[in-house]
């Protein structure tokens, strides 16, 4: 238990800085910004309380904000996807994946759930925070074709990772 809390640590730190310090520093021509921190509360387990993914979102959102000076956009972005993802889970997975509480990762998980799964909440992450970003509801064109270029970019690189890192885990 302890060994996975230090990992899941870890990773938010890893995904941080390499957001921070890489990708936010990449001269993308100002249309896209890809996050890929938020794979840190995506690959939480299934059987996540709700509470624990809305603290998880909240705490990385504000380390990210503290690092990359956004004041609460990711805050408020991370807390709303540790909402999202709780019932987007919920329903769209039986409840016996959901009681051994793995890790919905590529290796737990069928390849299209997962790359649906991070496609969507990716999406929905990217325009929340493009909408707040932008403080106006006009150009939601402009604004949601970015999220969907963001989204698919980050998703590419979640799953990317994914691949590189992720190894099958169950609580039997």
């Amino acid at each position: 238990m302890a060994i996975s809390i230090l990992r899941y640590i870890l990773s938010m730190i890893l995904l941080a800085g390499f957001q921070v310090f890489v990708l936010n520093n990449l001269n993308m021509s100002g249309f896209f910004n890809p996050q890929i921190f938020i794979l840190f509360i995506l690959l939480l387990p299934v059987n996540t309380e709700i509470w624990l993914c809305l603290l998880a979102g909240f705490v990385s959102g504000a380390i990210l904000d503290g690092l990359a000076v956004s004041y609460g956009i990711y805050a408020f972005c991370g807390t709303a996807l540790g909402y999202f993802r709780y019932f987007y889970i919920k329903f769209s997975l039986d409840k016996e994946v959901i009681e051994r509480g793995m890790a919905p990762n590529i290796k737990n998980m069928s390849l299209e759930w997962h790359l649906t799964y991070l496609l969507i909440c990716s999406i929905l992450y990217h325009w929340l925070a493009f909408t707040i970003e932008a403080f106006r509801f006009n150009n939601m064109l402009q604004i949601s074709l970015k999220a969907v270029v963001s989204g698919v970019i980050a998703t590419v690189l979640m799953a990317l990772t994914g691949f590189l890192f992720s190894r099958k885990t169950t609580n039997v």
